[in-house]
């Protein structure tokens, strides 16, 4: 199937609309990595909680316990650092802060990485920044063990922020590990139904670009996550997630897509956090939704308040057919 026209037509509405910040779907993930290898793949947030508000000097600390498939070594390892609210006084402002990786008591300070950031976009109080701050740890990170990730405000003009939690992104590789092909797509794109914000408008759709022959896929996981996402409570369906499913989250590409692609599938209220973990991780088999071109995943938000800030998708390969040999 062709879908040149598609794509020519996604970007043209996307020409049309507004590239400044909003609650609407506007900062859809990006694809920064795909790959195919014998390996395995695992997605983590720790022990991440709630910080509360961090002042000047104030740390966070997440400890992670790692367990590679035997005989596997870590081909991709990127820390996801998840964080609210960061401000000056009542300004929305970025935040600084300086970030660690520690293992059997060594400290090492890691390079600033990639910052994605998003705000509601219109002037009122209360406009601060949210964002992900993402950090390369593929050299720091070798074997089995206990590893923690730390931060520390770095300001020093006052500016404050909250940490909602850290996620720890790990690929593996070896031999006798089935064959695995996968999307890593990341981002942040701050999404709320309100302020004439509808949840048609209120949703991220990101793709996972490449063909595939489902026939041959043993099993397939998505993985999103979604800080803040089920925190807010007040309608039945406070967010909702698509994969290959028709939404209309953009008129007339919703009925495009469901034309072209046809089952896929959607469910409700599949983000949930509270007081204290405050990052939602969604991981879940979506083989039977698959299709050979053009994968993609939405993420809507129907009055909660959420980020859109991680989609994977991992595909599992079945194994080859072995024919024995015959006798002579």
């Amino acid at each position: 199937m062709n879908l040149k026209p598609l794509v020519i037509l996604l970007n043209l509405l996307l020409l049309t609309m507004p590239a400044s910040a909003s609650y609407a779907g506007d900062k859809p993930l990006q694809t920064v990595l795909h790959d195919e290898h014998f390996g395995a793949l695992d997605f983590s947030l720790g022990n991440s909680s709630y910080s509360g508000e961090l002042e000047s000097n104030d740390s966070y600390v997440v400890n992670f316990n790692l367990e590679p498939p035997a005989g596997a070594s870590i081909k991709v390892a990127k820390a996801y650092v998840y964080w609210v609210w960061s401000k000056k006084g009542l300004e929305g402002i970025y935040p600084e802060f300086n970030v660690s990786f520690v293992h059997s008591g060594t400290t090492v300070p890691l390079p600033e990485g990639q910052m994605y950031t998003d705000t509601k976009g219109f002037v009122s109080r209360y406009d601060f920044f949210s964002g992900t701050n993402v950090y390369d740890l593929s050299g720091d990170v070798s074997r089995p063990g206990n590893y923690s990730i730390s931060l520390v405000n770095a300001a020093r003009d006052g500016r404050t922020f909250c940490i909602q939690g850290i996620g720890l992104l790990l690929v593996y590789e070896g031999p006798e590990l089935p064959r695995i092909e996968y999307w890593i797509n990341e981002g942040c794109d701050m999404l709320y139904a309100e302020y004439g914000i509808n949840p048609e408008m209120a949703t991220m759709t990101t793709f996972f670009e490449g063909d595939i022959d489902p026939d041959n896929i043993e099993n397939a996981r998505l993985i999103t996550v979604s800080p803040s996402g089920g925190y807010s409570s007040g309608t039945d369906a406070r967010n909702k997630l698509f994969f290959n499913e028709k939404t209309r989250s953009i008129p007339v590409i919703g009925d495009l897509i469901q034309l072209l692609f046809g089952s896929g599938k959607s469910w409700k209220n599949v983000y949930l956090t509270n007081e204290t973990v405050q990052v939602a991780l969604d991981d879940r088999p979506v083989g039977a939704y698959l299709i050979h071109k053009g994968n993609f995943v939405s993420i809507q938000d129907n009055g909660d308040y959420l980020l859109a800030t991680n989609a994977i998708l991992m595909l599992e390969f079945k194994e080859p057919e072995t024919t024995g040999k015959g006798a002579g």
